[in-house]
């Protein structure tokens, strides 16, 4: 078996097998802090060229020097939370922590490049078990931040822009108070004035989703160079989907209420491909689900179910035409077409 840092740069670029997405499972679900860094790490990487080592030469022997360091001081036993592993050398998982802290540094400066930097910045995070967290932003603005997200806001607005970054899922009710309210997420931006959306872009999804409810927004969305690539402005009712890898959007009209459940634990999708379904699952339910077949993947399923429904009551639903043998280990679910 390859060692972690291998793996999760197979997870990061869509290529990795169901044996290494199982061990990859079980260290991610090992720990709060495995979580929070691999999706701190997806969030830098996805601002990459498509490559995991720094560009200049300042971060390259940044990274050097934090190898050296790890080679030197060795550390020694970490207990897997299952008795397939049950001793693993700790050095190996403190250097994918020496690493998520190094690119964290990297990516910081990427990022607020971007963005203006201001004095004092408050992060709020929505764990899988949380319920839906009402955020009010210092102009007045509200935030709904779903499950397993992450929303970022300067304590104080200043300049003639407002500026948040989201990676998951938010209804914004922005209030006009005569400056752009800009939310950059992964490979996307959204302008507005004051209107109410919806943003399902989590950095470890390979779409993303963004419904207009009322008012007026311009949607942006940019390469891996961070390029813009596409460029439109939506009416009431309207949604684009991002491919991410291809950069491809699709618009169209949705119903804003089946947008909107989700705030009241229910989730409702329409000709919607069973990859994005199980995404949601993923993060409602801290679990990982592999399908293995990539057609079973596309094949789009319409319906609803409710967060008080258990995910094997779920699964059991999505099987519902016998397609599928399935079978749950630890906290990874496959989904093997029949």
């Amino acid at each position: 078996m390859k060692d972690i840092q291998q793996i999760i740069i197979h997870v990061l670029q869509n290529d990795v097998s169901e044996e290494e997405m199982a061990f990859f499972s079980e260290w991610f679900h090992s720990s709060f802090e495995n979580k929070d860094l691999f999706f701190q790490l997806k969030d830098i990487y996805g601002h990459r060229k498509g490559g995991l080592m720094p560009d200049s030469e300042e971060t390259k022997v940044s990274w050097n020097r934090l190898m050296n360091k790890l080679e030197n001081n060795p550390q020694h036993i970490f207990q897997s939370t299952t008795t397939r592993n049950k001793h693993v050398k700790l050095n190996r998982w403190q250097a994918v922590a020496a690493i998520f802290t190094g690119l964290l540094i990297i990516g910081a400066s990427l990022f607020y490049g971007r963005m203006k930097q201001n004095s004092v910045w408050v992060e709020v995070r929505a764990t899988s078990s949380d319920q839906v967290q009402l955020v009010q932003l210092p102009d007045g603005s509200t935030v709904q931040l779903n499950v397993s997200s992450f929303l970022k806001y300067p304590k104080r607005f200043t300049g003639k822009k407002r500026q948040v970054y989201l990676d998951g899922e938010a209804i914004f009710d922005v209030k006009n108070d005569g400056r752009s309210f800009e939310v950059q997420s992964d490979k996307q931006q959204i302008v507005v004035l004051g209107t109410q959306f919806n943003v399902m872009d989590y950095s470890v999804d390979a779409f993303a989703a963004t419904t207009l409810i009322k008012g007026k927004i311009e949607l942006k969305t940019f390469d891996a160079s961070h390029t813009v690539k596409n460029r439109m402005v939506l009416t009431p009712k309207q949604q684009v989907l991002l491919d991410k890898n291809t950069g491809y959007v699709t618009l169209r009209d949705v119903n804003p209420d089946d947008i909107l459940s989700w705030t009241t634990g229910t989730y409702s999708f329409e000709d919607v491909p069973l990859e994005q379904i199980t995404g949601r699952l993923e993060k409602m339910y801290d679990v990982t689900v592999v399908i293995p077949d990539e057609k079973s993947r596309k094949e789009k399923y319409t319906g609803k179910f409710s967060s008080s429904q258990t995910i094997e009551e779920i699964i059991q639903i999505i099987n519902f035409k016998g397609q599928f043998e399935y079978r749950f280990r630890n906290d990874t679910i496959v989904l093997q077409r029949k």
